[in-house]
């Protein structure tokens, strides 16, 4: 071996070909391309959220100013809503008419017209609010149309649709919004029931007696749930309670009355079914009835005790007079009638017209029962619905009446404590003429409220009282009325008045019901309601 040493290794370097410097520079170019494409992808993404943010402040801006068009426009149903509410609001008292007055309304009416509007709001359609706010703008416009008109003898129904459109802009803002408010206005003119309005005061008071009246007495009125506008105590310019009903006696004794001072004692012997005679009417109950069938019940004389009570499905009214009793029980649903008097007793297959006529006081009216026994008892210490579902009477008296216990519609619901009578379709109205009904003689009339009743009493009818008016007898008293009251006056001593104001008659298109009629044709808004809201 001629080494004398193993050999060893070379230096790595001395493997390396020439060119391994140039593989070292082409190392480090790679390197700079990847930096350079990461920069550019993060400059890529950069560049793309910043182009986005401007979209999004761009959508923002635009949403931004789209919300406050919506707001624009919606101002301006609101003032425009807000102006026709107090318009109608000032309105809500009954304008007397003439007959000419009248009928001229009507033929504009017929020939969709808008003057009926424009009379009672004292404004010219159409009607146009513009408004400023800083840089928003809008501009409402009431117009008003004719949907629909139902006419009667003396009267007519017009209910229209009113709209509400409404424009909004912003000042360096090329888009506009625009709204509508959709609502219906319905108008009474002519002789209209008086329970057409919640609370009327038939006498002209002075300048200041007004406000005087409201603090002197605690009187609340809740609106109807159909209308939007808050009913207020009318105080009439002229009076409109009537001293007669001659619709409602020549109904109830099925006879033709124009002026009920005409009718002979003769004929109306002839009409009781008594002996026809100039002899007086003895004092009693009589079921009218003729070949035609059956009418209402006339009362002569006065009545101690007259109480209404449920027996199942029957309607029963019974009567006191002196030491003598008549019951009437008659049912809608078995199209049954019976009359029990001391002397006979008589069942038809027909159903009286809820017409009952009293020539005389009522001095106790009150809702009771019908015990086992067939003995009509009234009740005062307790609530009990005493008008059976469906049954629609009208009671009237000469004179005046005394309300004795609580008077409550079968079919009534309560809503946190407030009356709501619209599933129910029953209704009772309560009329005291203050004038005996076959001669000029007046009398005390008015309908009370006994003392002597519960603290706490509620009446379900539509209170009439011409004479002496409305009255609260005692102190420190809560009366709840469901429907209305319309009298000459209001006595109450420190007592409270709570009135929830019953408006179904006047939601149909007939106001021929049994009920009295104002003395003088007269227009009045019977309600308004918001129907629907349109954004475009």
């Amino acid at each position: 071996m001629k080494c004398l040493y193993s050999l060893k290794m070379l230096p790595w370097h001395l493997f390396m070909p020439h060119n391994s410097s140039l593989k070292k520079k082409a190392r480090k170019g790679a390197m700079s391309l990847i930096s350079i494409f990461v920069f550019f992808l993060f400059s890529a993404l950069g560049l793309s959220l910043l182009y986005l943010s401007q979209i999004h402040l761009r959508i923002s801006f635009f949403k931004k100013q789209s919300t406050f068009l919506e707001y624009t426009s919606e101002n301006g149903i609101k003032q425009g809503f807000d102006n026709l509410v107090n318009l109608i609001t000032q309105a809500s008292s009954p304008s007397i008419l003439t007959s000419e007055q009248l009928e001229q309304l009507r033929e504009d009416v017929r020939s969709n017209g808008s003057k009926i509007i424009e009379l009672i709001l004292d404004v010219k359609l159409p009607l146009v609010i513009s408004e400023t706010w800083g840089k928003q703008n809008w501009e409402s416009r009431t117009d008003c149309s004719l949907d629909q008109l139902f006419e009667g003898n003396n009267y007519f129904i017009a209910l229209y649709k009113t709209s509400i459109n409404s424009v909004g802009t912003m000042d360096y803002f090329k888009q506009k919004c625009r709204s509508t408010l959709l609502s219906s206005l319905r108008v009474h003119a002519g002789h209209l029931p008086l329970s057409s309005f919640p609370f009327l005061i038939d006498k002209i008071l002075k300048p200041g007696e007004e406000e005087i009246f409201t603090e002197k007495n605690n009187v609340s009125i809740t609106p109807s749930r159909s209308s939007c506008v808050q009913p207020r105590i009318i105080f009439s310019e002229k009076e409109l309670i009537p001293q007669e009903a001659p619709s409602e006696l020549s109904k109830a004794l099925k006879i033709n009355i124009f002026y009920p001072q005409d009718l002979s004692t003769a004929q109306l012997r002839t009409a009781l079914g008594l002996d026809e005679s100039e002899e007086p009417v003895p004092d009693g109950v009589y079921l009218i009835k003729d070949d035609l069938g059956l009418g209402g019940i006339y009362v002569q004389g006065d009545v101690d005790e007259m109480v209404l009570a449920i027996d199942e499905d029957f309607q029963v009214i019974s009567f006191r007079i002196s030491q003598a009793e008549w019951i009437l029980k008659y049912s809608p649903s078995r199209s049954r009638t019976y009359f029990f008097s001391s002397l006979e007793t008589l069942s038809y297959d027909l159903i009286p017209l809820g017409i009952i006529i009293v020539n005389g006081k009522i001095q106790s009216l009150g809702g009771g029962i019908l015990d086992s026994s067939g003995k009509v008892t009234i009740v005062k210490d307790r609530e009990i619905p005493s008008v059976l579902e469906g049954i629609q009477l009208t009671v009237i008296s000469s004179d005046k009446i005394t309300i004795s216990s609580n008077l409550i519609l079968q079919g009534v619901k309560w809503q946190e404590g407030v009356p709501y009578a619209k599933d129910s379709k029953s209704h009772l109205a309560i009329f005291s003429t203050g004038k005996n009904f076959w001669d000029e003689i007046t009398t005390t009339g008015g309908i009370t409220i006994d003392k002597t009743t519960q603290s706490r009493i509620k009446v379900h009818a539509a209170l009439a009282a011409s004479g002496e008016g409305f009255v609260i007898e005692g102190e420190g008293r809560e009366v709840e009325i469901l429907g209305g009251i319309q009298a000459s006056d209001f006595i109450s001593e420190r007592n409270t008045l709570k009135i929830t104001f019953d408006d179904r008659p006047l939601e149909g298109d007939n106001l021929d019901m049994h009920v009295p009629h104002t003395t003088r044709p007269v227009l009045f808004i019977s309600s308004f309601r918001v129907e629907e809201w349109e954004d475009f």
